[in-house]
């Protein structure tokens, strides 16, 4: 089990010296053409808040625009995941998970409906990423200075509780809260309103390990166009177009405006969580039984390497089977919450080194 632990709550220009100028950090692999509605709504926000545009609406014709120096990057080129729709920026609020070695990053997640994270277009959610996240941030990095939280252990014991470690995640967010000794009543009452609270910091656990892991993975995402790979040894991204996960829709009226795959958090599954860890969520077994495959629970122990518990590239081409990346569906030009949540299974031919 890793050792990294869950350092601090940061700005990201705080922690990261060499940040690229004007530039925001999204998920999944690079954009071939134009950015979906629901990342340009959270573009938009995290623009207005770096000083970059006066308002919404200025900011979100800037980024569409693509020629105004504002540029979006894939995130886990540069050590930092983010969820859904969300973009990191220079001042965006981030959970710092790592070792002495090395250091990942993702959004502190700001709270319930309606987020960043979903591509609402609401005012309120640069409030809540500014302010509120600089309020936890002063009360928990105190608390995290002398006590140490490993995310993966806690994980592992969300497991026993029903969690799947990223499509259910709220019992790992109790264990987390638990976990931070001396939180004030009101920010720990705010933070388990928040059931998804503990996926970022999951998220940046994985990504962590990842990276540290000398062969497979490097990153796995999508945009909302396009779902992607990278593999150890190589820049590249193997791309393919993404559908919208299948799983059954919150607002089956809007099925038809769904956005592609998208986030960040398929590191969480690569890392044999979320979709290879279905055994443990009856939930979401009863809840997606007419979408999943009927090897489902029993997948993982065909493509997960023994000894990292990591998705391995080669078993996954030798078999012929692709892992399960649990996701939530959202609405193509961004919504205050999920119209639905489900899973993607992407091509194998993205996990080999040839292709």
């Amino acid at each position: 089990m890793s050792q990294a632990r869950l350092v601090r709550l940061v700005r990201l220009k705080d922690a990261v010296s060499n940040l690229p100028p004007s530039t925001l950090f999204h998920a999944g692999p690079p954009y071939k053409g134009a950015v979906p509605g629901a990342v340009l709504n959270a573009a938009a926000h995290a623009a207005v808040l770096e000083g970059w545009a006066p308002d919404f609406e200025s900011a979100r014709k800037l980024v569409a625009a693509g020629d105004s120096g504002i540029q979006l990057v894939p995130a886990q080129d540069h050590g930092i995941v983010v969820p859904l729709a969300q973009v990191a920026a220079p001042s965006t609020w981030c959970v710092e998970v790592g070792d002495e070695k090395l250091r990942v990053f993702a959004p502190v997640s700001e709270g319930g409906p309606p987020a960043l994270r979903f591509g609402s277009a609401d005012p309120v959610c640069q409030e809540k990423a500014r302010d509120w996240c600089e309020k936890l941030a002063e009360h928990l990095n105190p608390i995290l200075e002398k006590t140490k939280v490993h995310p993966e252990s806690l994980m592992r014991q969300a497991h026993g509780m029903g969690d799947d470690g990223h499509a259910i995640v709220q019992a790992g967010t109790g264990l987390l809260v638990n976990a931070l000794n001396g939180l004030p009543d009101d920010l720990r009452a705010e933070v388990l309103t928040n059931a998804s609270f503990a996926l970022t910091p999951w998220m940046a656990l994985c990504a962590w390990k990842l990276r540290t892991n000398p062969d497979g993975i490097a990153a796995i995402g999508a945009n909302g166009v396009d779902f992607g790979v990278r593999l150890k040894g190589s820049e590249a991204w193997n791309t393919v177009a993404a559908p919208p996960p299948s799983g059954p829709y919150f607002k089956p009226e809007f099925a038809d405006e769904s956005l592609g795959a998208i986030g960040d958090s398929a590191v969480v599954d690569a890392c044999g969580y979320g979709g290879q860890a279905l055994i443990h969520a009856p939930l979401l077994l009863q809840e997606w039984h007419d979408y999943l495959p009927e090897d489902a629970a029993t997948r993982p122990t065909q493509i997960l390497d023994p000894k990292t518990g990591c998705v391995d590239p080669d078993r996954v081409v030798s078999t012929g089977l692709s892992p399960i990346i649990n996701l939530a569906i959202l609405h193509k030009d961004g919504a205050d919450t999920p119209i639905g949540r489900g899973h993607y299974r992407p091509p194998v031919s993205l996990f080999d080194h040839k292709g």
